[in-house]
């Protein structure tokens, strides 16, 4: 494996992703109690879970990286009971936990066999096709529910997280046309998901404006 930037740059990186992903979940994790609705889709909850299961139980391969993915894990696993929670009274409990489960196993699957396939100890791969997903549905998310718990505070760390984890990646895997295509389609879908928040939180605050002051009867 190739090292192209400097071993302190590397580093830098890697805090960038560790602390602005960690964030992003927090955000989630407190946006979804507040909105009472999960601030992520389904689909992305569980290649998230799944995919810090596998490296942080089974297919570790650095100390710190362990330590990162499994704060991660159990603030995926908050994520995932907020949407258990919340999800009760749109679909039989069945139903739900059907879904949900078989959407876990079906993930840590794919997960295990790219990581085998593609020699991809790390998990980049894999973690940068989730991250690309994630990047669809927060779009997709964002149409439905509107701001229901999103916010621009998420939609700017996830990509200044992301363009870390970008940067650094390349410096691992700068033959990758692959990583490459997903490098820059994340990193636009991110962009246009925060102009979409913006241009969505400055509609509100206009409605709200225009709305005629209460007044005492």
């Amino acid at each position: 494996m190739e090292h192209l930037l400097p071993l302190k740059v590397q580093y830098l990186l890697l805090f960038g992703v560790a602390l602005f992903w960690t964030i992003v979940y927090i955000l989630i994790i407190y946006k979804g109690f507040r909105d009472r609705v999960c601030g992520m889709p389904l689909a992305a909850i569980c290649a998230n879970i799944t995919w810090e299961f596998l490296f942080t139980f089974c297919l570790p391969f650095h100390p710190l990286q362990q330590l990162v993915t499994l704060i991660w894990f159990l603030l995926d696993c908050i994520i995932l009971l907020q949407f258990l929670a919340y999800s009760k009274g749109l679909y039989p409990k069945r139903t739900l936990y059907a879904a949900v489960s078989t959407l876990l196993l079906i993930a840590l699957l794919l997960h295990y066999g790219m990581s085998v396939e593609f020699n991809d100890t790390m998990g980049v791969y894999s973690a940068f096709g989730i991250n690309l997903m994630m990047s669809l549905l927060f779009i997709r998310m964002l149409l439905i529910k509107e701001l229901q718990g999103q916010s621009l505070a998420i939609a700017y760390f996830k990509m200044i997280g992301t363009l870390c984890a970008s940067i650094l990646c390349y410096s691992f895997y700068p033959q990758s046309i692959l990583l490459m295509i997903m490098y820059v389609l994340i990193f636009a879908l991110d962009m246009l998901y925060i102009l979409l928040i913006y241009s969505k939180s400055i509609t509100v605050v206009h409605k709200r404006a225009a709305l005629p002051p209460l007044t005492k009867s």
